[in-house]
């Protein structure tokens, strides 16, 4: 007789409950996938009861993304640190952006991806919870680096902020890898500091 390895059922709330589903779901995803995955298995390794999930999620979809976004929102604050100069700041960032998308994540993220196709709703989420806080993020950087002098003070071509996320996903959705930190490094001194060290 086996014994499983799913958890028992415990009596959980508010934010050790959430940190158990989610944990539970990035699991659930990475072994069967978006559409394979049930609410009834992510409550089994949860050790909680169906009913809990279903309180808070409507489907596996939405919670799902409440992972990755959930995941995405605590690290923007801690993804742009000030670190006293332009190339230091961006490069935290793209690596910690990185860093999120390695293991169970990536597969969480390419199911994602995969419904946003047929899911406005779903797009629409990933702009407010996710695109809009990180380029207001990356506003501050920029501004801080023009206060320092490190580049003109002038309207920046709001294409410049979408390149080093852009690589990290298409290497991701397309490769099914994200780059190493080196990798990160070379787009930053290569493309990124001086597209935005132009002038004109």
């Amino acid at each position: 007789m086996t014994t499983s390895a799913v958890p028992c059922r415990q009596r959980r709330t508010g934010e050790e409950l959430i940190s158990a589903v989610h944990e539970a779901t990035l699991a659930e995803i990475a072994d069967r996938g978006l559409r394979g995955a049930s609410m009834d298995a992510i409550a089994r390794r949860a050790g909680t009861g169906k009913a809990a999930l279903y309180r808070r999620w409507a489907n596996v979809r939405e919670l799902g993304l409440d992972v990755f976004l959930t995941t995405m929102a605590q690290a923007v604050p801690e993804s742009y640190p000030d670190t006293g100069t332009l190339r230091g700041d961006l490069l935290g960032s793209m690596t910690a952006f990185a860093e999120i998308l390695r293991g169970s994540m990536s597969t969480v993220v390419r199911e994602l991806i995969s419904e946003s196709a047929h899911d406005p709703a779903l797009v629409r989420e990933f702009r407010t919870r996710m695109a809009e806080p990180m380029e207001a993020e990356l506003v501050g950087v920029l501004q801080r680096a023009m206060a320092r002098g490190e580049i003109p003070a002038q309207p920046i071509d709001p294409f410049i902020f979408e390149i080093p996320d852009a690589i990290v996903m298409h290497r991701l959705l397309i490769y099914g890898e994200v780059p190493d930190d080196d990798t990160c490094a070379q787009l930053i001194d290569r493309i990124i500091v001086p597209l935005l060290q132009r002038t004109g």
